[in-house]
């Protein structure tokens, strides 16, 4: 065994979303969100469930305080739910400030630094009724929401997050349909959504940099590692390069270059807002971190049958994968790389990374080394990229606790602590324990790590 080191302040976390955790999607005021409106359609969520309950956090968000400490972690990513805090298109409840102004009091009480992050894939049902991100007016709300949250709970956060996965909330929104509003191959509303999210992050930066001006502020990229199926065939190396320009490259040259790439836009930029040119010089917003969410890899070949992309997605035999997802650690290294050696080495922090792992009869539920081996061979990758000169500052674990999983409900588990939905009871798994013990030693002891190819 080989034990990884990873530097002096280097931050440890968890994290966690409103919709996914809060459950009482509608008290003291609260108004309904997209995913409220959402997961009560028949046949939307795996389960059958919601969010109406999810993990009680809203009335339990002290325990759950002390149990990031219990962890040994330093830090909590929270994310507000803009429904409870802008109930109406222009009205403001301040019973829904109070609630995170009390959770991120219990935080600090209990020696966690909070993270917050503005939208986490979710918005308030009197936007989405109007057209949500595929409508320019989103950008000026979410500045209108953000600002608001500054000067609310910037006297005692310091770290923010604008927008958490962008192409996520995008594509699963209007082309795979699995997210609210449930559109499919809406390449208009696609790109609609993903250009406004972009610009609603640039005016989150604008305002934050107005109101606040301290601390730090960054976009949390869903970054996947695309590589072809055969890398000795053009045809699928350019088919995953084409998929690698929509899902990564839109994100970061935007951020850095202040441009979308070219191999993308030649062939869907027809789908883009009309004038969007108009608007790339302000989007160069970096911001002062970028958050990276990884989990995963996919692999593409050529295929004619396929419009505009001309790639399909393929699994090969004997490949490992999760309950969700091929598992290749490899990618978490290979993004860290692509941004030291093409982007010029911006501040990183792991927003996300984890393991999904459903429960099945006749198996003890806090037992779960396929999320340790998980966690180690990322982690080893995360840790020799810094050695190798990546400035990356910090790891969240997604998640603190299993959660409504979106459109996999209550069934995919994520959590270092289990969540009984019944009881609401909170155990710890042994990940929970070995990741205790990572965080407190700073440190992961692994075997060799395998060269991203």
């Amino acid at each position: 065994m080989a034990r990884i080191q990873f530097p002096a302040g280097f931050t440890w976390g968890a994290a966690s979303a409103s919709y996914q955790v809060e459950g009482s999607p509608l008290a003291d005021g609260a108004g309904p969100s997209n995913w409220h409106e959402f997961s009560h359609r028949r046949g939307k969520v795996r389960d059958g469930s919601s969010g109406d309950l999810a993990c009680d956090h809203y009335h339990r968000y002290r325990e759950d305080a002390a149990l990031v400490r219990r962890v040994g972690l330093g830090a909590y990513r929270l994310s507000v739910g803009w429904a409870r805090i802008f109930p109406e298109k222009g009205r403001r409840n301040q019973a829904g400030l109070d609630f995170y102004s009390r959770l991120v009091d219990s935080l600090l009480a209990e020696g966690i630094e909070p993270w917050v992050t503005l939208c986490h894939l979710e918005e308030p049902l009197w936007l989405a009724r109007e057209g949500g991100f595929t409508r320019r007016d989103s950008a000026e709300r979410l500045a209108e929401l953000g600002e608001i949250v500054f000067r609310t709970l910037g006297d005692r956060v310091s770290r923010w997050i604008t927008v958490n996965e962008p192409t996520i909330h995008a594509v699963s929104g209007y082309f795979l349909g699995e997210f609210p509003p449930g559109r499919r191959l809406s390449f208009r509303g696609l790109f609609h959504c993903l250009h406004h999210l972009l610009l609603a992050h640039s005016r989150l930066c604008e305002c934050w940099a107005s109101v606040l001006g301290r601390g730090s502020i960054g976009c949390a990229h869903h970054a996947v590692w695309m590589t072809p199926a055969d890398p000795a065939r053009p045809r699928d190396v350019a088919a995953a390069s084409f998929m690698d320009a929509v899902a990564n490259r839109t994100v970061l040259d935007l951020l850095f270059r202040g441009t979308y790439p070219q191999e993308a836009i030649s062939r869907v930029g027809r789908f883009f807002p009309r004038g969007f040119e108009d608007d790339m010089a302000r989007m160069r917003a970096p911001g002062t971190y970028l958050g990276i969410n990884y989990y995963t890899r996919i692999r593409y070949r050529w295929s004619p049958l396929i419009p505009f992309s001309h790639a399909a997605e393929v699994q090969p035999a004997g490949v490992p994968r999760s309950a969700m997802w091929e598992i290749s650690p490899q990618g978490m290294g290979a993004a860290l790389r692509r941004l030291r050696e093409e982007y010029g080495n911006p501040p990183i922090v792991i927003t996300e990374n984890g393991f999904p792992l459903p429960e099945s009869g006749g198996r003890d539920p806090l037992d779960d080394p396929e999320r340790i081996a998980y966690l180690t061979d990322h982690l080893a990758e995360v840790g020799t990229a810094i050695q190798q000169g990546s400035d990356c500052r910090g790891y969240f674990h997604w998640s603190l606790m299993d959660n409504f999983e979106w459109n996999k409900g209550l069934t995919m588990r994520f959590g270092l602590l289990r969540t009984d939905f019944q009881t609401q009871e909170r155990l710890w798994k042994k990940s929970a324990h070995w990741f205790r013990e990572v965080a407190t030693r700073n440190s992961v002891e692994t075997g060799p790590v395998a060269a991203a190819g």
